[in-house]
């Protein structure tokens, strides 16, 4: 576990970004959303990408971007969702905090967001979600706002909220 590096995981939607966006102006921490790289990167968004390119190629994308922030630390990271379906995203993360967040609706996106893919997500989430529970230092899958979960990763981290 690294205080100064902590990854987000968890399925599309679940508030990885606004939550990690909290935590790392808390913690005074730089901000990486993978799937904003994505776009700076590509100028594509990840469901123009999986519709042009495939989806492997765009897990592919989403892995490289996070070991790219990875390298960044002092950071909070907002991994894509397909990482962890990788053994090198798995080991990458293992070497960060790794915050899992659930499906909570006070959290959730708006579906249909501009990057969201219109995949099989339950299939994903079954899935992975051993994957995420296994990896996570920190698993917040109860009720909560984003900023009480910001509250309760700054507290796991041994900061003062």
């Amino acid at each position: 576990m690294n205080p100064n590096l902590v990854v987000l995981v968890g399925q599309m939607g679940v508030g990885k970004t606004t939550v990690g966006r909290l935590v790392a102006d808390r913690l005074g921490l730089s901000f990486y959303d993978c799937d904003a790289q994505i776009e700076e990167i590509t100028g594509r968004t990840s469901r123009e990408i999986a519709r042009s390119d495939g989806v492997p190629a765009l897990h592919s994308l989403e892995l490289s971007v996070l070991l790219s922030a990875l390298e960044n630390a002092p950071a909070v990271i907002a991994a894509a969702a397909s990482v962890v379906d990788r053994q090198a995203g798995r080991d990458a993360i293992g070497e960060a905090t790794c915050v899992w967040i659930d499906r909570v609706p006070d959290v959730t996106a708006r579906p249909g967001e501009h990057h969201r893919r219109s995949v099989g997500d339950d299939e994903h989430l079954e899935r992975r979600r051993p994957v995420y529970q296994d990896l996570a230092d920190l698993a917040l899958t109860g009720p909560g706002t984003a900023e009480d979960y910001a509250d309760r990763v700054i507290e796991f981290l041994g900061h003062n909220s």
